[in-house]
């Protein structure tokens, strides 16, 4: 049996990403006015794990971009006989373990913290319109994406997020290469297994691609919030 929790500390979580507060304004002046009922706190709850995980996706940004200046500093003087060509085998360079598996860790964490985001924010769109009477018969996912295709907004990024995440989640661990074709500038590169050849895309990604889908992301917020905040201001 577990012992019993008779004292403990709530740690603060203020500030952060402001997304939300704009949308509980348009439905708390709705529910003000007696057009709709006040929301169930489980809806408000989703709220509050949205603003936490938009909270988290700085840090791991922060992280992988300290770590890759670390790392393009370690392998700026390597020996040519390290060097990958598509005609030459070289040799496995070797890094600071703690460098290495920190950069794994925090790309993992933020190709699932991104999709794990987008989720919420499907879930509490599809909440807050049935909350207003307006039945959502498809997945949140394809809300999401009708809402920005809508908007003209490439939704590509949303597709590559959830192949990755998934192959990470659910098939495989990321391993990581450093891409020296234009020393001294660098590029990661996130491959899905032990390749010889850069011919098949569907094998790796590069740091630019994940910046490719943070942007994405990015771009897609306000579109989300405007659409949700008109949903309660056209009551």
């Amino acid at each position: 049996m577990n012992n019993p929790i008779n004292k403990w500390l709530h740690i603060s979580d203020l500030g952060g990403d402001p997304w939300i507060l704009p949308i509980w304004s348009a439905v708390n002046d709705a529910a003000s006015s007696g057009k709709i009922e006040k929301l169930p706190q489980s809806t408000i709850e989703l709220g509050m794990h949205i603003s936490t995980r938009l909270n988290m996706h700085p840090k791991a940004i922060d992280r992988i971009n300290l770590d890759c200046v670390e790392l393009y500093e370690t392998v700026k003087n390597a020996d040519p006989k390290y060097e990958y060509t598509p005609t030459k085998r070289g040799y496995a360079f070797d890094i600071n373990d703690d460098l290495k598996h920190n950069i794994l860790i925090d790309i993992d964490a933020l190709l699932f913290e991104i999709n794990s985001c987008c989720e919420l924010i499907g879930n509490l769109l599809k909440a807050l319109y049935e909350h207003v009477g307006k039945h959502i018969t498809n997945t949140s996912g394809l809300v999401l994406k009708d809402i920005l295709k809508n908007a003209g907004i490439d939704t590509g990024w949303f597709i590559d997020l959830d192949n990755h995440r998934n192959f990470f989640m659910h098939s495989g661990a990321p391993y990581i290469i450093v891409n020296i074709t234009n020393a001294p500038r660098y590029d990661l590169i996130i491959t899905k297994e032990n390749i010889k050849t850069f011919d098949n895309q569907e094998q790796f990604l590069q740091l630019s691609d994940i910046n490719n889908i943070l942007q994405g992301f990015i771009q897609s917020k306000p579109i989300i919030q405007e659409n949700l905040i008109k949903l309660f201001k056209k009551l």
